[in-house]
């Protein structure tokens, strides 16, 4: 079928923005080379920003492995997809989830690396959780004797970990019954202990205390003839904060996604993370919306003078953060644009009095290309936080390059 010439405008436009590596310089088009229109927004992922990210974050840690915590679907980024990517990385040793049917999702995803549910799991989802070698945390005496259940029909050794609550006071075993629950364990014939692992608070004080906690058991253990597998206790503050906490491996969130836990920390200048998404959405409408006129149910804002509003197919229902309308920025083509409304399905983005733009042109919301729309950037604008920006839902398509 021969291209008319729009159709060809369109499609230049869509490989152009799919090949580019550095900053938008063309605007990039939700128009299809068929003429196609893609309306709702979508996540890219940069496979080498992450294994770029993994490799820094065991630098931080005095080259130990990591330990990936994927989980909450990876902070909407696609747990599946992100595993992928995570699952061809020297520095990764493994996936940690919390959801046990999310756990199996990775699996079926064909991540090899070996995954740790920190969680719960249902009964009906048991044997195929043993059956993909998905490691199974013991949290409480009844936790154990769901495991023990489960050991008791099994030819092969069900791997289990010790995850023990030295003060978090939300999961685990109490730090004082650690050594009773690791000797029953020790005891079960069928089961094997492939980790034993904590987590730790954010007050560097308390999670000393925490970590001197957690020696002390795994002294005892080793005392008492009872293995402890891999150790860990690591989340990103920790790691960042407290090198005690290193033990044999860390156990990371949010600085896999290329985010510090908080804003302004000296380890960001010395271990540079990337962003490695982008949160994209098309332009759906376009109007030049006269002085006094205002937008949303609330009539949040007010246009003062005459100015052009594009409308994004993107709100907080998809995990857009509202807070965008109290400062936020888009960049649209090379220019970043004020975010002045978001409700549940939508958010309204003010062009000026004049404007080149037209429906079907593409809005990066989050990225690497400018300072203002990272999450950090984000969070600065909104006078918010970082996490504020790390919340998608499931239902937003995800699309991997090798590099962006």
């Amino acid at each position: 079928m021969t291209q008319n010439r729009r159709q060809f405008i369109k499609s230049t436009l869509a490989a152009l923005a799919v090949i580019s590596a550095g900053p938008v310089s063309l605007k990039s088009s939700a128009f299809a080379a068929d003429g196609a229109f893609q309306s709702k927004p979508w996540v890219e992922l940069s496979k080498a920003a992450y294994l770029k990210n993994a490799s820094q974050i065991s630098k931080m840690a005095g080259g130990k492995p990591v330990l990936a915590v994927l989980k909450n679907n990876a902070y909407g980024l696609g747990d599946s997809q992100v595993a992928r990517i995570l699952n061809s990385s020297s520095d990764i040793a493994g996936i940690a989830m919390v959801k046990d049917d999310r756990a199996l999702a990775v699996k079926a995803a064909g991540v090899s690396k070996p995954i740790l549910l920190m969680g719960d799991f249902d009964n009906q989802l048991s044997d195929s959780l043993i059956e993909k070698k998905i490691i199974l945390s013991i949290y409480s005496w009844d936790s154990l004797a769901k495991i023990k259940r489960l050991a008791g029909r099994e030819a092969k050794p069900i791997e289990v970990a010790l995850y023990i609550d030295t003060g978090l006071g939300r999961m685990g075993i109490p730090y004082q019954e650690a050594i009773r629950i690791a000797r029953e364990v020790r005891d079960i014939p069928g089961l094997s202990i492939s980790h034993t692992f904590s987590t730790l608070t954010s007050p560097k004080d308390f999670a000393t205390e925490q970590i001197a906690r957690f020696e002390r058991i795994v002294a005892e253990m080793k005392k008492q003839g009872i293995p402890s597998g891999i150790k860990h206790l690591a989340p990103s503050s920790s790691l960042l904060e407290l090198p005690s906490s290193h033990q044999d491996c860390v156990r990371p969130g949010i600085l896999v996604h290329g985010s510090f836990p908080l804003a302004n920390m000296p380890e960001a200048k010395r271990y540079p993370l990337q962003v490695p998404y982008r949160l994209k959405a098309p332009v759906i409408r376009l109007e030049k919306l006269r002085a006094g006129d205002t937008i949303g149910f609330s009539r949040f804002y007010k246009v003062e003078k005459d100015e052009w509003i594009a409308t994004l197919p993107i709100g907080w229902a998809d995990g857009y953060n509202g807070g965008a309308e109290n400062g936020a920025k888009v960049l649209l083509g090379n220019q970043l644009v004020p975010v002045v409304n978001v409700n549940a399905s939508h958010a309204n983005i003010s062009l000026g009095e004049a404007t080149d733009v037209k429906v079907g042109d593409v809005a990066t919301l989050i990225g690497p290309e400018r300072e203002e729309i990272t999450p950090e950037g984000f969070g600065k604008l909104v006078n918010g936080h970082n996490y504020l920006q790390i919340n998608y839902k499931e239902s937003l398509p995800k699309k991997i390059y090798e590099t962006f």
